[in-house]
């Protein structure tokens, strides 16, 4: 017995020795690993402010090293024009880190993979956060908690707590966020998922208040940086309800609303493909219908795309933010080195024969259900200095377009129409609603841009080679164009 008390006591000191010497271990690595977080961490705020007004940047204030636990402080800085009369923001946060390999606070929840250090940090108050403090009761209205594994692996959670305020010029009712993340060294893969559960606010303009809501928002990214650069993988977010009211107009409601987006590189080439379902509609109080988008792009030129990315990011998207801040129209201004750069970039772009296709776009009501669809498959012309159907002969290889109307689905939207604007008679709200159907199918029929067929009015539009045919009559892309213009004379004069 005695000698298997002697075995179990050396076992503990043993235990504890490594322990021990971990944590020293952890604490004479520390400052260099959290030096490089901060590096790595304002290359990435810096790339993501690229074209964006302002700048933001992160810096170690300092580090108190000890034995289990060392406390760091942290100030991050944002500067932006329309924040703070354009002077820096500043705000600061304190670290209490608790070293590996067995940090106490994981030790009490079970959690006894070894990891480099804790973190639980918390938004300290200063000038420009005591405001936020009052309104979250004088408790740190953002937290952070993350681990850090001997492989720079690092997981966390951070937290936003409720808060509410009311002015002047509006208020703002939030009902705090979480957000989960993971990442690997360098982060080369990426993984986050966000919960917000409620969001309203409400603002003053010179045609009345406007009003925005926001009911249980998710979403969920991950991803693995590729040979692109690109962070490749899935990304999905819904919300069970989002209501927007402009001034002096009635409310429009979204519910089940989710978005879900894919990106890959095949033999590359980008690849991706957006989703957008609404699953209610509402105008007003009156019940719509459901509506979903899809959108596919494929044989997107990595380099290229980026060099595009990169050029709209630094030239483009500066000019066109300031041009609105002016409340001024927006005209490209571009140096000639850089307009040729974006011709050879293109050019690249395009030889790659990029494929754009919006799968569907639909619009569904309680009798029928609408659908338009496009796809278009592009490649180089031999020069962009041609007459347009030289130019689009070679620029694009075939375009197909599809578009049906229902009828009842027609009815519908007139109905809510009428109903909106304040008419009660159902029966002649029927009649109405009927003849407006009716009459579309009717002017496409006049104009020759549509058939009926039942209850439906289609359209079909395939192109190649300097062919279209056009609902089953065939014509070159000059007779297309001129026979549209003609049609738009027609519809104007009918109206």
């Amino acid at each position: 017995m005695k000698k298997s008390v002697n075995i179990a006591l050396g076992v503990v000191v043993v235990a504890g020795a490594l322990i021990t010497a971990g944590a020293w271990y952890t604490g004479t690595r520390l400052e260099g690993v959290l030096g490089d977080a901060v590096q790595q961490g304002n290359q990435q705020i810096q790339a993501a402010f690229v074209g964006h007004e302002g700048s933001a940047s992160v810096e170690l204030l300092s580090l108190d090293r000890h034995f289990f636990t060392s406390t760091a402080h942290y100030k991050f800085t944002i500067q932006n024009p329309r924040l703070n009369d354009g002077q820096p923001v500043e705000l600061l946060f304190v670290d209490n880190i608790e070293h590996g390999p067995f940090p106490w606070s994981r030790v009490k929840s079970l959690n006894l993979v070894p990891v480099m250090a804790a973190s639980n940090m918390a938004l300290e108050k200063n000038v420009f956060s005591e405001k936020w403090f009052a309104m979250t009761h004088d408790k740190a209205p953002l937290t952070g908690h993350f681990s850090m594994g001997y492989d720079r692996a690092a997981l966390g959670r951070i937290e936003f707590l409720p808060f509410q305020f009311d002015d002047q010029n509006g208020s703002f009712k939030f009902s705090g966020f979480t957000l989960n993340a993971s990442g690997s060294a360098n982060g080369e893969k990426l993984e986050a998922n966000g919960v917000l559960g409620s969001l309203d606010v409400t603002a003053t303009s010179e045609e009345g208040p406007v009003s925005l809501s926001l009911r249980d928002l998710t979403f969920n990214t991950g991803g693995t940086k590729g040979k692109s650069g690109f962070y490749l993988g899935h990304s999905d977010a819904k919300v069970t309800s989002a209501t927007f009211q402009a001034a002096g107009r009635p409310p429009v409601q979204f519910k089940d609303f989710v978005n879900t987006s894919l990106l890959q590189e095949v033999e590359g080439n980008l690849n991706a493909q957006v989703t957008y379902d609404i699953g209610d509609i509402t105008f007003d109080g009156k019940d719509v219908g459901s509506s979903q988008m899809v959108w596919k792009f494929a044989n997107f030129d990595i380099a290229s795309t980026k060099a595009l990315l990169q050029i709209y990011q630094e030239k483009i998207q500066p000019q066109a933010q300031a041009a609105a801040a002016e409340g001024e129209s927006y005209t490209p201004h571009l140096s000639p080195a850089d307009q040729a750069l974006v011709q050879a970039e293109v050019g690249k772009l395009l030889s790659a024969k990029p494929h754009i296709e919006l799968e569907k776009l639909s619009l569904k009501t309680a009798n029928g259900e609408s659908h338009f669809s496009l796809s278009m498959d592009l490649s180089n012309p031999t020069s962009l200095d041609q007459p347009g159907a030289a130019l689009l002969k070679q620029l694009v290889t075939q375009l197909d377009a599809k578009l049906l109307l229902s009828k009842p689905m027609i009815q519908d939207l007139a109905s809510l129409q009428a109903l909106s604007a304040g008419q009660t008679d159902h029966a002649a709200i029927a009649e109405q609603a009927k003849g407006a159907a009716e009459s579309v199918g009717g002017m496409a029929i006049m104009l020759q841009v549509g058939k009926v067929e039942g209850d439906n009015i289609t359209s079909t539009l395939h192109y190649a080679n300097d062919v279209v045919d056009f609902n089953g009559v065939k014509m070159s892309a000059q007779q297309f164009a001129a026979a549209m213009m003609g049609k738009v004379v027609m519809f104007n004069q009918a109206q």
